[in-house]
């Protein structure tokens, strides 16, 4: 199971930066390699994006179902729609001691079916950095 986890501190106000992981239409654009997405329903996204794989590269697409979401959370399931993909994830936002935010992202995947074997080690090493980039992109992005 791949998972990455990344947190930012960005000098902005809290409820800017709820505001703007409670708009999906805002970051959905952000993740690395996007291609597009869509919102088949309120709680639900599809996204499509240019996935590296090291040697290979293929556009993945993928449905984020939100699970539960207050101001300072947004917590979903991940469901592979082009490849036998699943898992989970969440972005937080924390106020930090000195007047700071924390904007925290966590993504965990997990491939299945045939390709499993070979699949899951390139994941390991796919998603930690697409962590990373993502929640960088929204620091930058939110605070603008």
């Amino acid at each position: 199971m791949a998972t990455g986890v990344y947190r930012e501190n960005i000098q902005i106000e809290k409820a800017k930066l709820q505001e703007f992981i409670q708009n999906k239409a805002e970051w959905a654009i952000l993740i690395p390699g996007y291609l597009h997405h869509e919102f088949p329903s309120e709680r639900s996204m599809i996204w499509v994006f240019q996935g590296d794989f090291g040697i290979i590269q293929k556009a993945v697409k993928v449905e984020l179902k939100c699970k539960e979401s207050n101001p300072n959370q947004v917590i979903f399931d991940l469901v592979g729609l082009s490849d036998p993909l699943n898992g989970d994830g969440y972005f937080e936002v924390t106020q930090n001691q000195d007047g700071t935010c924390q904007l925290e992202g966590n993504l965990t995947l997990k491939a299945s079916g045939f390709l499993a074997g070979m699949m899951n080690p390139i994941l390991e090493k796919f998603v930690p950095p697409l962590v990373e980039q993502l929640v960088q992109e929204m620091a930058i992005k939110a605070s603008i």
